[in-house]
Formats: structure tokens, C-alpha cells, sequence
């Protein structure tokens, strides 16, 4: 195994290497060292200087001509200010300041785009709007990404915004996250959607899951088919870690399923917790993922690293 990198080790080698496929680490939330908060401008601008491929942030529509990079629904979440996000106005954002650092606020995206348009770097929007986006908001994301659309990725749960935006800006890039009707949850965690856990050990409401009369892999071939048309102009599918590895011990690997439509896959979100937690990477890279999004990616190329006697 080797590690490679555009920008070298002291400039965020974020890209493993192993058995001739390529992967890269997306920073998640915008963190790269853990310095800084995340989805803050102090850590995306931490990514972009260290040279990342791509960066995820969350974002949520404004009552006005912005976004905020925000992950919560509600202003008192962390900062000083409060209402529903989808109320607040981009004067209010500017205004508020978070809790733990009066210094310091979520940023509007038209600033994120500004910081990151004179950079390689890709971003990746997690857009965390629940309820059908009017028309006006659709058009305010379209606007705000445009200095840098080629560079850009709108990711989102809620399939029915993803096919909105297609609908009014077919040159934004989108892809699905489709957990809402398909995942994988290890016991104990809090999971609203899907409701039930099916017959095949997949959190599924579909009619497929009530009962096992098929093999596992036709099961899970079928219901990618049906996620599939759900979004068809994705051309990027986000998958839960944990369930792309039951998948891959079920006889169904799920990279090159996609990669057989044209659709890469990343997932989603694999944190080093110590010298065993390398075999999770090192499955998901053999069985052909295209992005790895963590909060980690430091600790994950030195333990990569250390694993082979490799550096970057």
C-alpha cells in the first residue's frame, strides 16, 4: 500500500493509495486537524490551504439571497442568536456569534464560495432543507454557487429537492444520500428513518424487506435499482460505512454496482479509533469506493503509513 498526494505530507496527504485504486479523504464538516470548529471558516480554510480534494459542509436555506453553513435547525444551537433557520435572514447570520467563541460566527456560503473559487479544492454542499424548497430558494442556491458550479456537489437525503434543483439548474452536479430508505445501524443507535429493521438486516420500510424470500445480494440489487430512479440525474451516491461493509459480507458490492450506471460512491463516516479501525478503510478501498468522508483524515494517513512503512 502507498500513500499519495498532490501537495505532500505537510500540506494534507488526504489521498490513500492502495492495490493501484486511489481514494480520497473528504473532510467532513470542513475538519481537517480537529483545531477548529467545524463547518466554521477557520477549518475550511484550514482544508483548503493543506490542498483537499473536497470538502463537505452542511447548509441550510435563508429567508433571503444566501445559505448558512450550519448544521443544526435553529440559531440558539450554539450561538447567542435564535429562531428557525428557515426564518433567518443573512443580516441576522452576520449579526450572531457562536456561544463558545464570541469572535466568531457560521459563515453565509457566498462566503465560503469566495474563499474556496481561487482553489483546486471541490465542495461538496450537504443541503439539510426538510420541506420542498420554493422556487425562490432553489434559484438563490443556483446564483450563490455559480462563481465555482463546475467545482461544486449538492448532496441531500431529501430526494425530492435534488430533483427540484436538476429541474431548474441541470448543470449542478447532485448526488443522493438515500439513508432515508436504506441503511444499516448497529444496535442501540437512534434511528427515525427507516422505521423498522427488515428481514434482511437493513433498515428498509420497502415492501421487499417484510419478509426474506429472495437471496440477500438480489435483494439488495433490486432495491439500488428502485434508489436509483428515485434521483436519476445523480451521478454520486452517499452511503453509510457500516452498511457498505454488511453489503460487501452479503455478496454485494455496492462500488461497482454503481460504477456500472456511470455513478461513484462515497461514504460516509469512518473516524480512526485506533490501529484496528484500518481494516474498515482497507475493505471500503478493495471494494472500489471513489471518496471517503471523515472527520479524521490526518490520523488516517499516519495510520496508514504505519500500517505498510509507507509515507507520502
Amino acid at each position: 500500500m502507498t500513500l499519495t498526494s498532490d501537495r505532500g505530507a505537510s500540506r494534507g496527504a488526504i489521498t490513500l493509495a492502495r492495490n493501484g485504486h486511489s481514494v480520497a479523504l473528504t473532510c467532513h464538516m470542513g475538519a481537517l486537524s480537529g483545531r477548529f470548529r467545524r463547518n466554521s471558516m477557520p477549518a475550511i480554510s484550514e482544508c483548503l490551504d493543506a490542498g483537499a480534494s473536497r470538502i463537505e459542509i452542511d447548509i441550510h436555506s435563508l429567508d433571503g439571497d444566501d445559505y448558512i453553513v450550519y448544521h443544526d435547525r435553529h440559531l440558539e444551537a450554539d450561538t447567542d442568536g435564535r429562531g428557525s433557520i428557515g426564518r433567518v435572514t443573512p443580516d441576522d447570520v452576520r449579526r450572531v456569534h457562536f456561544i463558545s467563541d464570541p469572535l466568531d460566527r457560521p459563515p453565509l456560503l457566498s462566503e465560503v464560495i469566495a474563499r474556496a473559487s481561487g482553489t483546486s479544492t471541490e465542495v461538496q454542499l450537504d443541503l439539510k432543507d426538510w420541506r420542498l424548497l420554493p422556487d425562490e430558494r432553489i434559484r438563490v442556491l443556483s446564483s450563490v454557487v455559480a462563481p465555482m458550479k463546475e467545482r461544486v456537489i449538492v448532496s441531500s437525503g431529501q430526494d425530492w429537492n435534488l430533483r427540484k434543483l436538476h429541474r431548474f439548474d441541470s448543470e449542478l452536479r447532485i448526488g443522493f444520500d438515500p439513508g432515508h430508505y436504506l441503511d444499516y445501524a448497529v444496535e442501540g443507535s437512534d434511528v427515525i428513518l427507516p422505521h423498522r429493521l427488515g428481514a434482511y438486516g437493513y433498515r428498509d420500510d420497502h415492501p421487499l424487506a417484510f419478509g426474506r424470500t429472495e437471496a440477500t445480494a438480489d435483494y439488495l440489487r433490486e432495491r439500488l435499482s428502485t434508489l436509483v430512479l428515485m434521483v436519476p440525474a445523480a451521478r454520486e451516491f452517499f452511503f453509510n460505512f457500516r452498511m457498505v461493509l454488511q453489503m460487501l459480507d452479503d455478496g454485494f458490492n455496492p462500488a461497482a454496482w454503481l460504477h456500472e450506471r456511470g455513478i461513484a460512491l462515497t461514504v460516509w463516516t469512518p473516524d480512526y479509533s485506533g490501529a484496528e479501525s484500518c481494516s474498515w478503510l482497507e475493505r471500503l478501498i478493495d471494494a472500489g469506493v471513489d471518496r471517503i468522508t471523515t472527520n479524521t483524515a490526518p490520523a488516517w494517513v499516519e495510520a496508514f503509513a504505519a500500517r505498510n512503512g509507507s509515507s507520502a
